[in-house]
Parts: C-alpha cells; structure tokens; sequence
C-alpha cells in the first residue's frame, strides 16, 4: 500500500505513514521501510495495553525519531489506555525530527 501511495502520489501530498505498535522493533522496521519507500513522515501512536510509564513513553518516541524519517506523534488515550502529558510532549518536541502531534 505505501508503495502504491509513493508511486501515485508523492509529490502532490504529503505521504503519512502509520509506523507505530506495540513492539519496538516493528516500529523500526516499519518506519525504516517507510523511509526507503519515499514516505514523507511517520505517524507513531503511544504503545497500547501495557500503559508505559511517562519516561518510556518519551524514549518511544525519541528512538522512533532517530530512524531519520519525521514523526508524528499520536497519542490516543482512549483506544490506547495511557495518555502522554504535556511534560512528556515538550521533552519530545525538543527533538528535530517529531515535527507534530495528533491528540486525540
């Protein structure tokens, strides 16, 4: 699908692509495989079920930004069960690479 997405549409928008799970090493593949398809940013959601503590939370995200692909933060309380405060949010933003956040 993000191939498609590329090939049919890089260029006229921007293409977002949904890299965030559970499980560290799928985010990293599936952000790295993003990358080398020509996506244009990440969108990675707060790990859902085990509720991280706030600090895990911020690694999560800050270890997602160094694949090099631009990430969105994506913080779902409500489907998620753990909310990411406004601490944790700035303490990411200061990195380069977490360009938004979706609040949900």
């Amino acid at each position: 699908i993000l191939k498609t997405a590329v090939d049919h549409c890089k260029g006229k928008m921007t293409i977002l692509a949904g890299t965030g799970t559970i499980n560290p090493d799928s985010v990293k593949s599936a952000t790295l495989e993003a990358l080398d398809l020509g996506c244009d940013a990440s969108l990675v959601v707060t790990p859902y079920y085990v509720k991280p503590p706030q600090r895990y939370l911020v690694q999560h995200f800050l270890t997602a930004a160094e694949y090099g692909l631009p990430v969105v933060l994506y913080n779902v309380p409500g489907r998620t069960a753990v909310n990411m405060d406004d601490d944790s949010i700035a303490l990411c933003a200061q990195h380069d690479n977490i360009v938004a956040l979706k609040d949900a």
